[in-house]
């Protein structure tokens, strides 16, 4: 009876809109993807330089004051200093001197230690061994060829924490007053704590949590936490005695006190003892090491999403 210029348009019907529950699945399960252990095998070399960049440079805005309080402990300077001008007012931005420095130390680090780390844990997974030597083994030695330029970034703002300097101008004083040999200060202690630190962030801390979170059910936050409390345990007093010998030596680029590695090792032990001496800065580099594995890895599994959308489409075809 009616013609179809007098019907009204067809409408449709609108798209049904995920629920609640279907959206808490999909975060759970995105969460899952980008903090298990295979994570960073799903994306390219580049692709890992540029995520640890990135979760380096987050980490390290979060919780510089407890770098630069070990740093200063270490040395045997009084905490306050960190807070004082050199006129003795007070200052709280002074506890912030040398974070240019500190975010271009970790960021680019941990774009070495997340590129390296993939590259070898690919290597590895190739040889036929087990997931869980993958995981480690590959971070080790990630951790290791990291530790070349991280020893370099780290002289550099240890110096500007001590004397100040811009960021450009305090490697230029450093090779005109100590040589462009002086630059390698530290470097094989740097080496061997961060083959142990990168072992136990992207290793030992993102296992730990996997497997409370398979075994006991645990929320995957919670387990997180657990592991990165964790790891930084074992990180942190494992190579805590090379990190106060690194930072003495770095300290001191005129060798006024502290020579070789021996040499300072001794030094420190004779001044201060073992325990005292060579684990000075232990709790703030314990609090250190624990936000920043959280950190890392927590920005790890959010902003893969965003940068590699790509790697959740390839884990979403596996499923």
């Amino acid at each position: 009876f009616f013609s179809n210029r007098t019907r009204g348009p067809r409408t449709r019907s609108p798209p049904s809109l995920p629920t609640p529950r279907a959206n808490r699945q999909r975060v759970e399960w995105v969460s899952r993807v980008m903090s298990d252990r295979e994570a960073l095998q799903r994306l390219s070399g580049g692709e890992n330089c540029l995520l640890g960049m990135v979760t380096g440079v987050m980490a390290k805005s979060c919780n510089y004051p407890f770098l630069v309080w070990k740093n200063t402990q270490q040395q045997g300077l009084p905490i306050s200093t960190t807070w004082t001008t050199a006129k003795g007012s007070f200052s709280p931005l002074q506890v912030y001197r040398g974070l240019p420095m500190a975010c271009m130390n970790l960021g680019g680090t941990n774009a070495v230690q997340f590129g390296a780390t993939g590259f070898f844990q690919k290597l590895l997974a190739d040889s036929g061994m087990g997931q869980d030597g993958v995981q480690v083994g590959g971070a080790f030695l990630g951790g290791l060829a990291s530790g070349i330029p991280c020893s370099i970034w780290e002289l550099c703002m240890i110096q500007q924490q001590r004397f100040g300097g811009s960021t450009l101008g305090t490697p230029a004083r450093i090779v005109q007053e100590y040589g462009a040999s002086s630059l390698s200060r530290g470097a094989t202690m740097t080496m061997g704590r961060e083959a142990m630190f990168t072992m136990s962030m992207l290793g030992v801390t993102p296992l730990i949590q996997q497997k409370l979170v398979d075994s006991s059910g645990w929320e995957r936050n919670t387990a997180l936490a657990a592991g990165s409390l964790s790891g930084a345990l074992l990180a942190g007093v494992i190579t805590h005695p090379m990190d106060t010998i690194k930072s003495c030596m770095q300290g001191d680029l005129g060798r006024a006190k502290y020579d070789g590695i021996v040499q300072t090792g001794k030094a420190i032990a004779a001044e201060h003892g073992v325990v005292q001496g060579l684990f000075k800065g232990l709790f703030y580099r314990i609090a250190l090491i624990s936000t920043t594995f959280f950190l890392v890895n927590t920005f790890k599994q959010r902003t893969v999403p965003l940068l590699f959308p790509h790697a959740l489409k390839e884990a979403d075809k596996a499923r």
